[in-house]
This record gives C-alpha cells, sequence and structure tokens, in this order.
C-alpha cells in the first residue's frame, strides 16, 4: 500500500490555512501605511486567483512582485473608491438632519451605494491583477460588471460585507473577528472571492486568448 503524506486532505488543508496566513500577514503589513492598501490588494488578489487556479509558485516572492509591479495604477484606483467611500460616510453623517422618512429611504439608498461600491473595489483589484489595462478602464469595466454579472455581484456582496456583520453580531464574535481578521481573514475573504472571480474573468481570458490569436496571425 502506498502512502503520500503530501496527498493527505489534512495535510493539504493545514499547508492551505498556512498560506493564507502568512498572505494575510504581508497584506496586513503592507497596508500599514494606508496609502498602500490598493497595491497590497492587488497583491493579494494576483496571489489567490493563481491559488483558485492551481498554478499558485512562491507566495511571498509573487506577492511582492505583484505589489511593485501594480504599485501606480492600484494607489490611483484605491484613491477613487477611498474618495468615493468618504463622500458616502458624509451622506450618511447627514442622516440625521434629515426627516425620519426621508433619512430611512436615503439609508436603504445609502447602503446599496455601499454594497456596489465594495463589489465595484472587488471587481476592479480583481482586474487590476489579472488583466494589464488602463486605469479608466480598468474602474469601467468595473463598473459595468457590477451590473452585467448581478448574480455574482450579489456574491461578492454576500462574502464581503457578511463576513464583517458577523464580526460585529455580539462581543464574543467582535473578540473572536478581530483575531481572525488579523491573522486570516482578508485572505479568507478574497480566497472566497476569487472563486467568483474566476467565473467572471474565464470569459473574458477566452476573449483575451482569441484577440491574441487574431493578432498573431
Amino acid at each position: 500500500m502506498n502512502f503520500n503524506l503530501f496527498d493527505n486532505p489534512v495535510v493539504n488543508g493545514i499547508g492551505r490555512i498556512a498560506d493564507f496566513v502568512v498572505l494575510n500577514l504581508l497584506w496586513v503589513l503592507c497596508s500599514i501605511p494606508i496609502i498602500t492598501i490598493g497595491a497590497s490588494t492587488t497583491a493579494l488578489y494576483t496571489v489567490m486567483l493563481k491559488i483558485v487556479k492551481n498554478e499558485e509558485g512562491y507566495l511571498v516572492k509573487g506577492f511582492f512582485k505583484a505589489f511593485r509591479e501594480n504599485f501606480k495604477q492600484s494607489t490611483v484606483i484605491w484613491l477613487v473608491f477611498l474618495a468615493l467611500g468618504i463622500v458616502l460616510l458624509v451622506d450618511f453623517s447627514a442622516l440625521r438632519l434629515m426627516s425620519a422618512n426621508v433619512a430611512g429611504i436615503m439609508q436603504i439608498l445609502l447602503m446599496l451605494m455601499g454594497a456596489l461600491l465594495i463589489s465595484g473595489s472587488v471587481y476592479a483589484f480583481g482586474l487590476q491583477a489579472r488583466f494589464v489595462n488602463t486605469v479608466k478602464n480598468t474602474l469601467k469595466n468595473a463598473a459595468i460588471l457590477v451590473f452585467a454579472k448581478l448574480p455574482h455581484t450579489i456574491l461578492i456582496v454576500i462574502i464581503s460585507i457578511g463576513s464583517v456583520i458577523a464580526t460585529f453580531y455580539n462581543e464574543m464574535t467582535l473578540i473572536i473577528g478581530f483575531t481572525v481578521w488579523l491573522f486570516v481573514g482578508v485572505a479568507m475573504v478574497a480566497w472566497l472571492n476569487c472563486y467568483v472571480l474566476r467565473s467572471v474573468f474565464r470569459k473574458l481570458e477566452e476573449f483575451q486568448g482569441e484577440q491574441e490569436e487574431d493578432q498573431a496571425e
């Protein structure tokens, strides 16, 4: 009877969790200056998209390579979403100045816009991680995908926002959640989102391949 330790699902699972811990800590450390969050997120999604396709290589090397190569464009994308997020927060703070009925309606609209903004950022950083394009086209394509791939967008919202809501459910989940987010949470959310993005990007990759073949001819 042949036995290969590395074919053991338990060992593989532990190894994968260790990978997520490494990537999560890299993301946290590289995001500390705040301005670098965009580059860190693109680097994380670059590695995670390879993981979900079973194409991963050296995690740390791949992370920093993607961080360097995408720094400028990812920073611009991050600043755009940060500015939009600040506008939303200001609008939320203004709700207290409105009547109860108007504030209730506006709160629902702003929450919807927030969900669209978060899903748009996932698409944008995923596109930046996978395709070579201008910042303008990346943001444009992300906005299109939010509505063109609505079922996938809903999944991204559930994964990204649902995990945060679960963290703030009560004091116990908050304590546990803080530890999880610090060591593995961001990587886990990115990993789940990348399965959604892989499905979305598959047709785009096929189209890109056909274009490259046409150009080669």
